[in-house]
């Protein structure tokens, strides 16, 4: 079976969804094409920064979000050798006022949810599921993208594909001189526990070659846990072994963790990290790549769900100020997109270089983060939270 799309959007995750909603609102029709046949809980939680529910307000979806996320009143970090905490720095009303948008912390199905929801119910977005990505080729005037369904294949003739896949994109497939997923030597454990402290805090406690991140998602006793760890993966699969012996390591040096009831109670699931290098090629004459399909990064800058929601909307923008003319409108989205992906994946390895470092390099880091002003440090990353999408 043949159908037809002007645009059409592979891949109903964070990335692709808010792509769809913007495209919608600009009075275009769109489709998505998904491979689940319904959402799931897939994933823990994520920081969602005012960079990107400063968009979710535009796109109509804070408020609902907001009723159910976590607000926390302080991002933190310590020392896991010694459980110290070096640096605490509160989310202040004044600098909250200065973002003019909310810093949350959510599970991931949560903001997933939000913007199904908004997406289904939107008169312009026709969404599809069940549909894999077999194939697709860029001729002439259309895109031809060949999908695996129940009933067998589905082919669907398109003016514009948008390839929002992720990490494992079959799309990128398509393009020559795109990036190709590397595995980064890294494992992330995650899982959720209960929460012990009553408080809204994010914390990260910095540990040799490994860290552990702890935030509240759905209320303030339910924590999402990440450990990061030294592990090994193979390409193409989500399950792996993991280097048990890293991840013990870690567990040992955090016993002393406030907190630490919840970290040993929790049931992990193990998430090998790849990253696809931002300075390959996002796009063809007609075809795509926004977030993980372009530039999947590790999750050390807690950007990953905000780096998919400015690239969803400015890839909206951009097509629908030219949506009769691809070969314009998508180098203008890598024009605006790329130096800003870039300095986020700068600072991305800068802060796996911070919170990983041993013997002299720790306590280097641990002396300058106590006696720095905690004001000092959320000031500097403002060019990261406040950011705009330029017009």
């Amino acid at each position: 079976m043949t159908e037809e799309s002007h645009i059409l959007i592979a891949g109903a995750g964070i990335a692709g969804l808010t792509a769809a909603l913007t495209l919608a609102r600009h009075g275009l029709e769109v489709t998505i094409a998904e491979a689940f046949d319904r959402p799931s809980e897939v994933g823990a939680g994520l920081q969602i920064a005012p960079n990107a529910t400063r968009i979710l307000r535009t796109l109509g979806v804070l408020d609902a979000l907001e009723a159910k996320a976590i607000a926390p009143a302080s991002i933190r970090l310590g020392d896991a050798s010694s459980g110290r905490i070096l640096l605490d720095m509160p989310i202040t009303k004044s600098w909250l006022a200065r973002m003019d948008a909310p810093y949350l912390t959510a599970h991931r199905a949560l903001l997933h949810g939000v913007l199904y929801d908004a997406a289904r119910a939107h008169p312009s977005v026709t969404l599809l599921t069940g549909h894999s990505v077999k194939d697709v080729r860029e001729g002439g005037e259309r895109v031809t993208t060949t999908f695996s369904t129940a009933d067998g294949e589905t082919v669907i003739e398109s003016r514009i594909l948008i390839g929002a896949d992720g990490i494992w994109s079959k799309v990128r497939d398509s393009l020559i001189g795109a990036g190709r997923p590397k595995p980064t030597g890294r494992i992330a454990w995650r899982a959720i526990g209960p929460g012990t402290s009553g408080k809204a805090q994010v914390t990260a406690w910095m540990a040799p070659d490994s860290h552990i991140v702890t935030y509240p998602v759905r209320n303030e006793d339910t924590l999402n846990i990440v450990a990061i760890t030294k592990g090994r993966s193979e390409p193409g699969q989500w399950a792996q072994e993991a280097d048990q012996e890293s991840f013990d390591r870690l567990m040992k040096s955090a016993r002393e963790l406030e907190g630490f009831d919840a970290i040993e109670k929790a049931k992990w699931t193990v998430w090998p990290l790849n990253s696809v290098d931002p300075d390959r090629v996002w796009h063809g004459g007609r075809v795509l790549l926004i977030g993980d399909a372009a530039h999947g990064l590790e999750p050390f800058a807690a950007q990953g769900a905000a780096m998919a929601i400015e690239d969803g909307y400015t890839a909206g923008r951009c097509i629908a100020q030219d949506a009769n003319n691809p070969r314009a409108a998508l180098p203008r989205y890598t024009a605006l997109r790329r130096e800003r992906v870039r300095e986020v994946a700068k600072r991305t390895a800068f802060n796996r270089w911070v919170y990983h470092q041993s013997g002299p390099g720790r306590l280097a880091r641990n002396l300058y983060f106590s006696m720095r002003p905690a004001a000092s440090f959320i000031t500097d990353l403002e060019w990261l939270y406040g950011y705009r999408i330029p017009e």
